[in-house]
């Protein structure tokens, strides 16, 4: 069974023979009300469809969602298509080479339907032919893999921010304790070295509470009074330095006067 076959048995429909009627009249008005998105402070929900399991849950769905997203991963049109019948999706990350429809037509079938639907395809068809294909299948942007996290994602964003204008995308920043990683509100990762992990597992177990020196300090040496206090401020000021070249926004750790430094994320 194909997957377009598949969405039409949903609503017990007989499978239409031609792609440009390929849905169910309750699919069709599912995309429809795309067309009629209301402000909204919920998050903005994305639909990935990227048949590498892998690429998909390990790397997209988790670093979508930390960027402010409400995000669902499909493995194929089938999948995406089902899942339509029963939620609504502001936007849609799309992959080219799937195993059961290509990546274009499905753009150009949703497009048909809403001009309010974001579509973005993410795709290792990278030619100018293929990225013009893309463009006249209706979609918002075309980005050709590897493409940054940093890229998708605010990519993502801006088109987010034309569609629902009042959704909540305020991604915070995060400590990703078992990788060692700090993650920007952007999809960057920034890898961090032991003493870094330290501070930043003080500091984010107390977000938003000034944290004094000699508790940090603690975490870098047995005793608090054979360090240099001047090294906590050099790996302080090289941290945030690096994050500020990584992701291109400040960290939001700073020193409070006369105790030590507050993280505020």
């Amino acid at each position: 069974m194909t997957a377009t076959a598949a969405v039409a048995g949903c609503d017990g429909a007989s499978a239409p023979e031609s792609a440009g009627n390929r849905a169910s009249a309750f699919f069709g008005a599912c995309i429809m009300n795309t067309a009629v998105l209301q402000a909204t402070d919920e998050l903005p929900r994305l639909a990935v469809v990227e048949d590498d399991r892998e690429f998909r849950e390990d790397v997209l769905v988790p670093a979508l969602t930390r960027a402010g997203f409400d995000v669902d991963g499909m493995a194929s049109a089938f999948e995406l298509y089902r899942a339509m019948t029963a939620r609504r999706y502001d936007l849609v990350l799309l992959d080219a080479g799937l195993p059961d429809e290509d990546g274009f037509s499905i753009a150009a079938h949703l497009r048909s339907l809403s001009s309010a639907l974001g579509i973005v395809m993410l795709t290792g068809y990278a030619s100018g032919d293929d990225r013009m294909r893309g463009l006249r299948a209706g979609v918002d942007a075309y980005l050709s893999k590897p493409a940054s996290m940093e890229m998708v994602v605010t990519t993502l964003r801006n088109l987010a921010r034309r569609i629902v204008p009042n959704a909540n995308l305020r991604a915070r920043w995060r400590l990703d304790e078992g990788s060692w990683r700090i993650l920007s509100p952007n999809g960057v990762e920034i890898a961090m070295s032991l003493a870094e992990r330290e501070v930043m597992k003080t500091l984010a177990a107390s977000c938003g509470v000034p944290i004094k020196r000699e508790a940090l300090i603690a975490g870098l040496a047995e005793n608090v009074h054979d360090f240099d206090p001047h090294r906590l401020e050099m790996l302080v000021h090289r941290l945030r330095k690096k994050c500020l070249k990584l992701a291109r926004e400040e960290l939001p750790l700073r020193a409070v006067r006369g105790v030590g430094y507050v993280l505020t994320w």
